[in-house]
């Protein structure tokens, strides 16, 4: 009797999940982008369609690379809302639009200068959104981004998404998640960072780029970082993983390091509506390029230290500079102040950009070379080695 209770009770178990919908009762979005049309908004719904079937959806753009198995479609709608959008768009799809899947939401930077938080809304407020996909500021035309080829991926959505997983080991990117976005919004200083992609032209084709951030402030862009203030904003952030910084040591002669570790240790000093920060950065590379002839000895090691040394200090200052200019703190140094000074924060949250605009920040860089690479010794054209193993060269 116990062995049947249990079988049953197993079964039971098999049944799945209650809520389930079947595949092909849904059309699966992988992609949005959000654009603004006059006082709507227009949507665009990058839908995978399986089987790679080639027939045309009423409403909207089909695109497809040749060889592959499946083809993407495009849905286009303009409607005052998202939920307006997605549910008038059934009458294409013939189905319910399933975001369940959705790895990448596009916003053209025209909507992003108004207050474009308003839209997104659903995305945290309903249990079917991820938050753990990706969003992107472009200033092109989101509908155009969705309808890119792509390199790798069927899905242009799905090519960005995963992209960003390498380029978090590179110094001037800052990718970031809904779920991260919306931390950053809800934090205490209401402001965030979202990465710029945008479309160049190779081959003689129209390809993807991220370059760039643009900054937020509450519930609008500001203003926008470039590549090297971006680095900035990481070494600020502690949040760097990799990638490499180059330097001139003189005329021809230029040398980068590989980042093999950098930390970024924020000291706030909170006196009145006064702010002091002292910025300390310890960087530790191995050299990578080096387009000299310089003997590499600890001479050699001190000048590129001093240098590199030199030129993270510029990077984070332009980027706190232009992070200044426009009263926008996306850094450390708000949350470490918000630490350090509870109480006095709770007087000065609704005025902390204007403070952080004001402060005197000293920033220090250490760096320390920490291996050469395989050889001693730089390669020199003009004076050839007396041991040259190619005897007959001239």
């Amino acid at each position: 009797m116990k062995r049947m209770i249990l079988v049953i009770f197993s079964l039971w178990l098999l049944t799945g999940c209650w809520s389930n919908r079947e595949i092909n009762d849904t059309s699966i979005v992988h992609g949005v982008g959000f654009d603004k049309s006059d006082d709507k908004t227009h949507f665009s719904f990058e839908i995978i369609k399986p089987g790679g079937e080639s027939s045309e959806q009423g409403g909207g753009s089909q695109s497809s690379d040749q060889g592959n198995a499946q083809q993407t479609i495009i849905l286009e709608e303009t409607r005052d809302t998202f939920l307006a959008a997605a549910r008038k768009s059934i009458k294409f799809t013939k189905r319910r639009l399933d975001f369940g899947h959705t790895k990448t939401w596009i916003i053209s930077e025209d909507l992003a200068k108004e207050n474009f938080i308003r839209i997104l809304d659903p995305i945290r407020r309903d249990q079917m959104f991820r938050l753990n996909s990706h969003i992107f500021i472009t200033t092109d035309n989101p509908t155009d981004i969705l309808n890119t080829p792509t390199f790798y991926e069927e899905l242009v959505s799905l090519e960005l998404a995963s992209s960003l997983n390498q380029t978090k080991y590179v110094a001037d990117f800052a990718p970031i998640t809904m779920r991260e976005f919306y931390r950053l919004l809800e934090g205490p200083l209401l402001s965030a960072y979202i990465p710029i992609i945008y479309l160049t032209e190779m081959s003689n084709q129209k390809i993807t780029a991220i370059d760039g951030t643009a900054v937020i402030n509450k519930d609008r862009m500001v203003g926008k970082l470039d590549s090297l203030e971006t680095a900035g904003l990481n070494i600020l952030l502690n949040n760097i993983n990799g990638g490499s910084i180059q330097v001139i040591l003189g005329e021809d002669k230029k040398v980068s390091l590989e980042i093999s570790n950098l930390k970024t240790k924020t000291i706030p000093k909170l006196v009145g509506n006064q702010l002091e920060v002292s910025i300390e950065t310890e960087f530790d590379g191995t050299l990578a390029d080096n387009l000299t002839s310089n003997t590499i000895n600890e001479t050699f090691y001190k000048e590129i230290e001093k240098s590199v040394s030199k030129e993270v200090n510029h990077v984070v200052r332009s980027t706190l500079n232009k992070l200044q200019e426009l009263k926008t703190d996306i850094t450390d140094i708000g949350p470490k102040t918000h630490r350090k000074y509870p109480k006095q924060w709770q007087s000065i949250r609704e005025e902390w950009h204007d403070i952080f605009a004001n402060a005197n920040v000293s920033i220090d860089v250490d760096t320390n070379v920490t291996h050469q690479g395989l050889i001693n010794e730089s390669i020199d054209l003009y004076n050839k080695p007396h041991n040259n193993p190619y005897r007959f060269s001239k």
